[in-house]
């Protein structure tokens, strides 16, 4: 029986892709309900025969078959058994090859230059995006991106809205073990940003008393800042960093903590300058991209993908082009 049900599925004109799953499942239900039918009719014989033999039955006339109504009832039951016990592994390998062959969704929080971001045509560019193309180029695959806000990007990446994380996300104790890592794909250190034009000289639990200080929520910086400084500063955390720049530019904020490249390329507007002080913070163990741990094929992947890459000119290219000295 199974292997009637499998052998529909390897039919050499029946698409496997999205636009195939109908086609897959109408074949494949069409093929095991005939299955079953001959199952049930040949059931039948077999049992009429038996009874046949036993009482002295006439079973044929004229050209039709003659049974009683409990065996074919009896039998029937069984042969339906058998055609939906075929449509569901049918359905099951259908949704399995359109899982297969959709295109791989890549979450990505905008923005973060030069990490991420969008042109003025609305277009995605950036260090994480033109990665991201170019793993997906070398592991053959389609990929498409998705914007999500930080705060909730994991549990979309858990509730399968997605299938992998590139958003700059840093490589954690903790992350290591609830995610699937492939990583790190560049490492950059983390700075603290405070207005050009005075302010505070010096990063301290006695400068921070009591100023307000600003992160980004969820993240690292978030992590580094509350173990650091709760009950010290007041601490300010943003749902994206274009919130945490406009209370910065407006003074609310003596100090924000954020990725050194980002801070450089988003402040620093020409308008605004702000400085960084102290030295610089290696808060992570560089930056991954984060699977679910259900997903090791796809991750075993890009894995293989980021390290051909990486061993190429065209990644040296990459760095110094979107990060240049910060990576």
């Amino acid at each position: 029986m199974n292997a009637r049900c499998v052998t529909a599925l390897s039919v050499p004109w029946i698409r496997t892709g999205p636009s195939g799953v109908s086609t897959i499942m109408l074949w494949g239900v069409i093929t095991c309900l005939t299955y079953a039918g001959r199952l049930a009719n040949t059931q039948i014989a077999a049992s009429v025969s038996r009874m046949q033999r036993v009482a002295g039955l006439s079973v044929l006339k004229g050209s039709h078959l003659v049974y009683m109504p409990r065996i074919r009832r009896l039998v029937c039951r069984a042969g339906l058994a058998v055609g939906l016990a075929c449509v569901c592994v049918v359905g099951s390998a259908a949704a399995a090859a359109s899982d297969h062959h959709r295109p791989v969704r890549i979450a990505v929080d905008l923005p973060y230059a030069p990490m991420e971001s969008k042109t003025p045509g609305g277009a995605l560019e950036g260090f994480d995006i033109a990665l991201g193309a170019a793993l997906c180029r070398i592991a053959d695959v389609e990929c498409q991106w998705v914007v999500q806000a930080w705060e909730g990007i994991v549990a979309g990446l858990m509730a399968r809205k997605y299938d992998l994380i590139l958003s700059a996300m840093a490589i954690t104790p903790e992350r290591v073990k609830r995610f699937r890592i492939v990583g790190p794909y560049v490492t950059l250190d983390s700075a603290w940003f405070v207005p050009g034009d005075g302010g505070l000289s010096q990063i301290a639990p006695e400068t921070l008393a009591g100023q307000s200080i600003g992160v980004q929520r969820g993240t690292m910086h978030d992590r580094y800042v509350t173990d650091t400084y709760a009950g010290i500063a007041d601490i300010k955390r943003y749902r994206s960093i274009m919130d945490m720049q406009v209370d910065l530019n407006a003074g609310r904020l003596a100090a924000v903590f954020i990725t050194r490249v980002v801070g450089q390329t988003m402040f620093n507007d020409g308008v605004r300058c702000y400085r960084t002080i102290a030295p610089s913070y290696p808060v992570s163990q560089g930056m991954g991209m984060a699977f679910r741990s259900s997903d090791e094929a796809l991750a075993k992947r890009f894995e293989a993908a980021l390290a051909e890459f990486k061993a190429s000119t065209a990644y040296q290219s990459l760095v110094a082009r979107w990060l240049s000295s910060s990576s």
